[in-house]
């Protein structure tokens, strides 16, 4: 149980990759050496205050302009109307600051930011299938990484800039889009029916590390992930998002009762993060 806790808080434990890449997302990117930002002064000077109407139809574009995200919008304003509200407020506030809009991919990551910090422990109290499809979509962004760019894969497990994010985020949309998506409805699902899990037993820990040997990991390996062990010098791009790929599939892999205590514990490991 103490490494599977350990597993819960590691930095190389990615099954958080659903919440951090889009957290991400939300981290303003920083400016380039080669640019040079006008007083504030001068930009506010430039600059007309936006109305009320303006700022809503700006926004209704955005959030429109990624025909893949609509659907989470759509849902979020339905399962959750008070957080979709403080959220379009945020957008709002924002965009006034700005004079312009974010691109769609930054309001999915902070739609999804801030619903995690107002009901994130309700998405560890889902049923098993909702559960199950979060990580799904988390495995297989994940994968489609490891093909295209295993150096960004590992970026997004110890962190990736804004700028990453948003390029990959825009280029792989309906994966982003159903990750988000999946979260969303296992915390509308743990909303509604709060199912409370006993801790995963040391079984249910012994079963992972078998899985995950089964899978060509070794020992040492295996601690990384579970034991939060740190290798020196560590494991190259292509090794480190394989094995990562290996975890969420030999969670997968694991009986639905031991699946779904590991989810639920890890789920709540990134609520209180």
């Amino acid at each position: 149980m103490e490494r599977l806790l350990i597993l819960g808080t590691s930095a190389v434990v990615f099954l958080c990759v659903g919440v951090a890449m889009l957290i991400l997302a939300a981290t303003p990117p920083k400016r380039g050496a080669g640019g040079v930002a006008p007083p504030a002064i001068v930009k506010e000077a430039r600059r007309q205050p936006m109305s009320e109407a303006q700022l809503s139809q700006a926004l209704d574009e955005a959030l429109g302009s990624a025909p893949e995200y609509v659907g989470f919008f759509g849902r979020f304003a339905q399962a959750f109307p008070v957080d979709y509200a403080a959220a379009t407020g945020a957008f709002k506030a924002r965009l006034k600051a700005l004079g312009h809009a974010d691109s769609a991919d930054y309001y999915v990551s902070e739609a999804i930011r801030l619903l995690r910090k107002s009901q994130g422990a309700l998405v560890a109290k889902a049923e098993p299938e909702p559960l199950m499809r979060v990580f799904d979509a988390q495995l297989a962004v994940m994968r489609a990484m490891a093909e295209e760019n295993p150096r960004m894969c590992v970026g997004f497990l110890y962190g990736a800039t804004a700028q990453d994010f948003e390029r990959a985020a825009a280029a792989k949309r309906p994966l982003v889009a159903e990750m988000a998506l999946a979260r969303l409805e296992a915390t509308a699902n743990g909303q509604a029916k709060r199912i409370d899990r006993g801790a995963p037993s040391p079984a249910d820990v012994k079963a992972l590390e078998k899985a995950l040997a089964e899978r060509g990991l070794s020992e040492t390996e295996v601690d990384v992930l579970i034991g939060g062990r740190t290798l020196d010098p560590p494991l190259d791009d292509a090794r480190m998002c394989s094995i990562g790929v290996a975890y969420l599939e030999a969670l997968r892999a694991l009986p639905e009762a031991s699946r779904t205590k590991i989810y639920s514990l890890l789920l709540e490991q990134m609520a209180r993060s």
